[in-house]
């Protein structure tokens, strides 16, 4: 029977480089049964790769402004695109971490979930669901880090204490709910779990593990990309404070907003080396995670029944982030400096545009064929 592949994250579960990979290793996916198709259909700041988007993606435009109507035509159409595939291909693979969000926090996703699944039975294929579960705890600290980073809505002001306060608000992490309520639509049969945890990846490698949903081995003739394995990057404690003061003292457009992003994602990596610490305690940790200890237990027993505990013990070591650290002076003066350094840069790449046009419209001419 014909099989669309739907892999809904969860966000924050390296879905993004699973994305790229399937992307970029699309002819040999295809050549042994599974392909990875492109739609023709395009978001501010999203690329191809998340092929899915479709699905439950918000249509807004340059100042802001959402589009339903957008949204509702992308959806329709692409159901159809589905349709059209299968004539040609016996499973198809899409993705799109949003899917997990729209589900199971923002609410519009059921919807759209059983009309995919009620064109599924309509157009005779079947839908399998591949949901990659976190540590509860590790889900919680990603998804701020995220939402301050990359969120152009109001949240993305929100104090840790304040997010913590209602995290329930922005993820789900009861577990076992969330995958139940998924079976009541496609099926148990039709739920792919997995554990996003290295010590249960199969050969250690994220895409060794994604390849063995379908039977398949990670071997050379697959294009692996070392450098860039990690596509979404958290932010630094410090970093991502100093992104939330931004984004809530000036009204920006979306393109100025990553801008900021861009360079604070350049001064990350030594502000994390120089204070690694974390907004929870071990303590905190500790205590979060045996709310979902039941739940926990129910996923390991239902999805794997394999012995083992759904996600291994943490040892964390960092110490719980304090605004008045010693460190964020130091942050502040990177920040300045990458700040002023693209504006420098910035003022360059103009002179030459001024001064080569011709030159200039190459490169744009270039960049679009990629």
């Amino acid at each position: 029977m014909k099989t669309l592949y739907l892999h809904i994250g969860i966000p924050k579960t390296g879905t993004t480089s699973i994305q790229h990979f399937c992307h970029e290793n699309r002819d040999i996916l295809s050549s042994n049964g599974y392909f990875y198709p492109d739609f023709p259909f395009e978001y501010i700041y999203i690329g191809k790769y998340r092929n899915g988007s479709f699905l439950e993606t918000r249509y807004v435009d340059r100042e802001g402004i959402r589009h339903t109507d957008i949204e509702e035509e992308y959806f329709k159409k692409g159901l159809e695109i589905i349709k059209e595939l299968f004539m040609q291909h016996d499973n198809l693979i899409i993705s799109n971490e949003g899917v997990w969000s729209a589900c199971f926090i923002r609410k519009r996703g059921i919807p759209r979930m059983l009309r995919l699944q009620e064109d599924a039975k309509n157009a005779g294929y079947k839908v399998k669901i591949i949901v990659y579960l976190r540590r509860q705890d590790e889900y919680l600290l990603s998804w701020y880090n995220q939402m301050v980073k990359h969120s152009i809505n109001s949240k993305n002001a929100l104090t840790w204490e304040n997010y913590y306060k209602d995290y329930k608000k922005y993820i789900q992490p009861d577990y076992f709910k969330c995958l139940k309520r998924l079976e009541e639509i496609f099926g148990m049969e039709n739920i792919i779990v997995r554990r996003f945890d290295k010590k249960f990846f199969k050969d250690n490698s994220l895409f060794a593990d994604f390849l063995d949903i379908f039977n398949l081995e990670l071997n050379d003739s697959y294009n692996i990309n070392e450098e860039n394995n990690n596509f979404n990057p958290k932010l630094s404690e410090n970093t991502c404070e100093i992104k939330r003061i931004i984004n809530g003292s000036f009204k920006m457009s979306l393109e100025e907003f990553r801008k900021f992003e861009w360079i604070l994602n350049q001064i990350s990596p030594v502000s994390e080396e120089r204070y690694p610490c974390s907004m929870m305690s071990p303590e905190e940790m500790q205590e979060f995670m045996e709310l979902y200890e039941t739940s926990n237990n129910k996923v390991a027993t239902r999805y794997f029944n394999d012995g083992q505990p759904l996600f291994n013990e943490k040892n964390q070591e960092k110490e719980k982030w304090q605004k008045d650290n010693i460190y964020m002076a130091d942050d502040m003066i990177r920040f300045s400096c990458m700040s002023t350094l693209y504006t420098m840069r910035s003022i360059e790449n103009m002179k030459d545009i001024i001064n080569h046009p011709l030159h200039y419209i190459l490169h744009r001419f270039k960049e679009k064929l990629k």
